[in-house]
């Protein structure tokens, strides 16, 4: 049974949101009812980051408390391409936390990606979803639930088969079935001990399919292009250029004009999927009041990673650290009486799981079963304490099916540094350049900027024990090496 001391801990987690498209952050299209009605009860964190803006990485990090080069899930889980389709032997994760150290019932249901399916089934979750049988929906085969094509087939077809509505019922999509269990878990707990769940959506990552029943629900009329839909490239990653022709020369000879048009047209799917996400995440609380278990429980609402979703010319996500795939949202209802505000805190995917432990323990927890946590607990800023220690982000990135790319990033807010193992670094000013078009890193005069951001992204990897930087020597990385005459065209 949950108490003061042992609240409920329920986690809504999304795949490849960005913040932007969200309500309760920025004035939107896209209709989000419930999830800002959850923010009226929450903390809002406006600079919430992730530690890698790519799916089982991020996902493991948020399971672990580590920055990936500890735990060392380096790129996605996934056949063929993969070096790393399991965790490094020996990691913790919160649920064997629980399992050996606490009475909370503890549950998965949806979206895995940390591995094989089979490994979801395979750990000391006591619940998880029904595994692979006969007759079953597919998508209880894969880890990412994402393969939207192998459900059944498209009645409406936008982006030449890249999205739109899948001839299915709401009660057989991934995300709507993810809901479903949750809720069944709820009503169905073992109601003298408290819990902790997860409910991991896979969307709203693309493909962006929603049912047919559903709909496509937005005008791409209405749609806008972004600020910084039309990035040149000019004095940016040789890496960056090459994917942005790759998407053009996979357009099929459509016009600029065709493209953007095509893109409205995805983007309405999206914001669609994101609708029915919100539909699914007003369900579950429902079910939360329903059961008397609202006051009681401590909610989390965030996303592993963000999406280009067309920005820079650019869509998913890859080897680049723009802020529409490193910012993430997140919202974190306490248990009791709600305590809404608004922090500007940095904070990242292992505060939450530092959060968790916080919340389960009754205390701080600086390790779980003996491993050290990378990140903080967020109740002290939850709870109105803004004494917050940590005033920059850092961040990592080592490929996938993008290629084996190594980048480290680092933010205040104010400036933006990005080294890149392989290519050019990156500095940007977002004060004056939100949108990240403008490489400042080899224009003269900024070598104090260049040497501060430097000199904390050392600190950080030294911290936390990513040896990679020891390839870093700002000496080297500041001789232009002629970034002023590499221009695309």
């Amino acid at each position: 049974m949950a108490s003061a001391s042992k609240p409920n801990v329920l986690i809504f987690l999304c795949d490849q949101l960005r913040i932007d498209l969200l309500n309760c952050y920025r004035e939107t299209l896209v209709r989000t009812p419930n999830i800002t009605e959850l923010a009226g009860d929450s903390c809002l964190f406006e600079r919430a980051y992730t530690p890698i803006a790519i799916c089982s990485p991020a996902r493991a990090c948020l399971l672990t408390g580590l920055y990936p080069h500890s735990h060392h899930m380096f790129n996605n889980s996934t056949p063929r391409y993969s070096y790393c389709e399991h965790l490094r032997p020996g990691v913790a994760m919160i649920q064997d936390w629980i399992d050996a150290e606490s009475d909370y019932e503890s549950a998965w249901f949806g979206k895995w990606h940390i591995g094989p399916a089979q490994d979801l089934f395979d750990s000391r979750f006591y619940h998880t979803q029904d595994e692979p049988h006969e007759g079953g929906p597919v998508f209880l085969d894969t880890t990412n639930w994402n393969n939207k094509r192998q459900i059944a087939p498209l009645v409406q077809s936008v982006g030449r088969g890249a999205a739109g509505t899948l001839d299915v019922g709401m009660e057989g999509f991934p995300d709507v079935a993810a809901a479903r269990y949750t809720q069944k878990f709820l009503q169905t707990r073992d109601k003298s001990r408290p819990f902790f769940a997860t409910c991991s959506f896979p969307g709203p990552h693309f493909p962006w399919m929603v049912p047919e029943e559903w709909g496509i629900r937005y005008d791409p009329a209405d749609i806008e292009m972004w600020g910084n839909r039309y990035d040149t490239f000019d004095g940016k990653p040789i890496n960056q250029r090459k994917i942005r022709l790759f998407n053009e020369a996979s357009a099929g000879g459509l016009s600029s004009e065709e493209q953007d048009q095509e893109l409205k047209e995805l983007l309405a799917c999206c914001f669609t999927y994101i609708e029915l996400i919100d539909r699914m995440v007003g369900e579950v609380v429902a079910t939360l009041r329903q059961q008397g278990l609202y006051n009681d429980t401590a909610i989390i609402f965030t996303a592993d990673h963000g999406d280009m979703a067309g920005s820079h010319g650019l869509m998913n996500k890859g080897a680049n650290m723009y802020d529409e795939i490193y910012r993430i949202p997140l919202l974190v209802k306490p248990p009791g009486t709600p305590q809404p505000s608004r922090k500007e805190a940095f904070v990242h995917l292992m505060d939450v799981t530092a959060t968790c432990l916080h919340l389960m323990a009754g205390d701080k927890q600086e390790s779980m079963m003996g491993q050290g946590l990378h990140g903080e607990s967020l109740l002290p800023l939850v709870q109105g304490n803004d004494d917050w220690g940590r005033a920059m982000h850092y961040a990592e990135y080592h490929g996938d099916w993008y290629g084996h790319y190594s980048a480290r990033m680092v933010t205040d807010g104010r400036w933006k540094l990005v080294w890149n193992l392989t290519d050019l670094c990156e500095l940007y000013d977002l004060e004056n350049d939100p949108c990240e078009l403008r490489n400042r890193f080899y224009e003269p005069g900024l070598e104090s900027v260049r040497a501060a951001y430097f000199d904390y992204l050392v600190a950080e990897a030294q911290r936390t024990g990513d040896d990679q930087l020891r390839m870093l020597n700002p000496q080297v990385e500041s001789a232009a090496p002629g970034a002023a005459s590499l221009r695309i065209h």
